[in-house]
């Protein structure tokens, strides 16, 4: 139990943090002291650290604290003890915050260290945070770090972008079976078609027989416990059927368990064990049992959420589901600092996950990654239990937000500067009715095309231009593992297009395909079941450029009504094959909103808006893609105003075509 005193000198940190806002603060050490990988007493040291040295802050995490040391190649990042610090602003927050066990007080949210470009929480953004660690059932056992679950989640769905006012929390006896069940109606009837929802559920799973299904089924346990009833995954579909029928995306989190077989004696808490030196808090497992023949995961007949929501109607494609375990694993909550799953999701999301494909987002497959990597080295030395798996199911592409660029990533090593050539495409020529051709400045002038008598013609970028950037390298800090091979520019759409609404229906036909190289032009007509405004993008075939094609500076009317059939590019602009000889992909969407082309307003060639196929790039035409530009303004911050009101929606429909060129 958290001192007074302790509780003062956190609060203390907590408002010095929030005047310091979410840039890096400096401070210095003043003892000697242990820089360490983990947040553990007992994690590796990578160095030690002088009394006076002077240190960047990255997060402040349950009374340790993530520094950067040095600079340049001899750079490193890791945990030290918050009491061994002294800020330059205010030294007495900082250094006088307790750690150990009087830390379980400490909730200050972590630094921002990831560039949110939309940092404003959404209007069209809702979460759902349960937590039950106290069961009015005797017979269940309590789970005591689903207190600090509550903040862990708060924190995840602040990162959504999810406002104060549209989280709501139940904790304990307030998360009854009946408040959990008002609870997802009223959020149901509270969200609007195209907003997003996180429901985070952090307690205990079960398994019971269940004779309609000839088996065993899956369910959560409310505090009322075994005997006032439980909320299977089926009646958790049935719940939100509704709701994913509205939603753009629903995102749950399960941190509990539904297997107990292998848990026989230990619903008791798991102490620190000798020969784990991994070990900080107590583990307990997150499973109550019913019988002995359902806590074998032998005959379960209905696994998974998903699959109960996909059943009554709803679309994978708009559901993500993330649990704690497998069918036949136990999770477990750790006293000091909550659940396994949730901790490591939590840090992952936040600052550790890396972008493992270079596409400059970070899906929730590989925060996933992330978090399991935690869990094993956690669990890695215990001599009575074995890791137990997160599994995602649903949406496993989903970017729960879209980053302004990459951010430097805390490692346990020094960071090597390593130079990394990047390849940059060349920029696009934009022929006019005069017999000759105008280059974008800062390239290199690719062959003339032949000029239209009748309209300004784009003509793509050629392989020779690309090639010669190429040799032109970009020193990139980086470690060798994190190194990885450049996005091709159909990946980097295919990302985009995975975070469409399938629920929003798009068509797009073209008129020719393949297209002959400095013969045919490009030209495709665009339907929606529904009014919205068209984006088009193109990758082009040297596998690098990738350009915002619609609107333009010639073509600003990109508004589409339902059923309506809009022809591009139209006749005051046209696009002419020019090659390499390759596949060119298409990304067409129809958003509900219009988007805020000034976010890309300094990349331009010609009339058309360009996003180098970098991560930057990447990262803000994602950011431009799912982002309404008047979700933020006056009019979606009213709930009247906002109600029915497609302009506060964030959800957009898209179409992924293939467009070869032939010589």
């Amino acid at each position: 139990m958290p001192t007074m005193n302790t509780l003062i000198r956190t609060a203390l940190l907590s408002m010095t943090l929030c005047a310091l806002g979410a840039s890096a603060q400096n401070a210095s050490v003043s003892r000697n002291s242990e820089l360490k990988s983990e947040k553990l007493a007992t994690s590796a040291v990578l160095t030690q650290v002088s009394a006076g040295t002077s240190v960047r802050l990255m997060s402040v995490e349950g009374g340790w604290v993530l520094v950067e040391v040095g600079s340049g190649a001899g750079r490193m990042a890791g945990w030290i003890r918050a009491s061994a610090l002294n800020m330059q602003a205010n030294a007495s927050a900082v250094a006088g915050l307790s750690s150990g066990r009087e830390a379980l007080g400490n909730n200050a949210l972590t630094l921002g260290v990831r560039g949110i470009p939309q940092a404003v929480a959404r209007s069209n953004r809702h979460a759902l945070i349960i937590g039950v660690g106290r069961y009015g059932d005797p017979s269940v056992p309590p789970l005591p770090g689903t207190k600090l679950d509550k903040y862990s989640a708060t924190q995840m769905a602040q990162v959504m972008q999810v406002p104060e006012g549209n989280i709501q929390y139940l904790q304990d006896e307030q998360a009854t079976g009946e408040n959990i069940r008002q609870a997802l109606l009223s959020l149901t009837a509270k969200v609007q078609d195209g907003d997003r929802v996180f429901i985070h559920y952090s307690g205990h799973g079960t398994r019971y027989a269940d004779p309609d299904s000839g088996g065993c089924i899956e369910a959560l346990l409310p505090y009322d416990g075994m005997s006032k009833g439980t909320i299977s995954n089926k009646e958790m579909a049935s719940l939100l059927s509704t709701m994913t029928q509205k939603t753009d995306k629903l995102f749950v989190m399960y941190d509990a368990c539904h297997s107990g077989g292998l848990v026989a004696p230990a619903l008791t808490a798991r102490t620190r064990g000798i020969l784990n030196t991994n070990d900080e808090g107590a583990l307990r497992p997150k499973f109550a049992g019913t019988s002995e023949m359902c806590g074998n995961p032998v005959n379960v007949k209905t696994r998974g959420l998903v699959n109960e929501q996909v059943n009554r109607g709803a679309l994978p494609q708009d559901i993500i589901h993330l649990s704690a375990a497998r069918d036949n694993e136990i999770s477990f909550d750790d006293e000091q600092k909550g659940g396994l799953a949730t901790q490591y999701m939590r840090d992952c999301m936040l600052r550790d996950a890396k972008d493992l494909d270079g596409s400059g987002a970070i899906t929730i497959d590989e925060m996933r990654q992330c978090a399991q990597d935690k869990i094993n080295r956690r669990m890695a030395n215990d001599s009575s239990y074995k890791p137990h798996n997160l599994v995602l199911s649903g949406n496993q592409n989903f970017v729960p937000s879209w980053f302004s660029q990459p951010a430097p990533l805390p490692v346990a090593i020094a960071v090597t500067m390593v130079a990394q050539a990047e390849v940059k495409p060349a920029a696009p020529t934009v022929a006019t009715a005069a017999p000759q051709a105008t280059a974008a400045p800062a390239a290199p002038k690719p062959p003339t095309p032949l000029p239209s008598a009748t309209s300004p013609v784009y003509v793509a970028p050629s392989s020779t231009t690309a090639q010669a950037l190429a040799s032109s390298p970009s020193a990139t800090p980086q470690t060798p593992a994190q190194v990885v091979a450049p996005l091709s520019g159909e990946q980097a759409l295919g990302q985009m297009f995975n975070q469409r609404n399938a629920k929003r229906k798009v068509q797009v036909n073209l008129a020719k395909n393949p297209l002959v190289i400095g013969q045919d032009a490009l030209s495709f007509t665009v339907q929606s079941d529904r009014g919205g405004y068209v984006y088009a993008a193109l990758a082009g075939s040297d596998g690098k450029a990738l350009y915002l094609l619609f609107p333009n500076d010639l073509n600003q009317n990109n508004r589409i009504e339902a059923g309506q059939t809009l022809k591009l590019p139209q006749d005051n602009w046209r696009i002419k094959s020019s090659g390499p000889a390759g596949t060119n992909h298409l990304l067409v969407m129809v958003a509900d909103a219009p988007r805020d082309l000034t976010t890309l307003g300094g990349r331009k060639s010609g009339p058309f808006l360009t996003s180098l196929n970098d991560a930057q790039g990447r990262a803000q035409l994602g950011a431009l893609l799912s982002t309404s530009k008047v979700v933020s303004t006056q009019v979606c911050q009213n709930p009247q105003t906002a109600k029915n009101n497609p302009l506060c929606s964030d959800a957009y429909g898209a179409a992924l075509l293939s467009i070869q060129e032939i010589p």
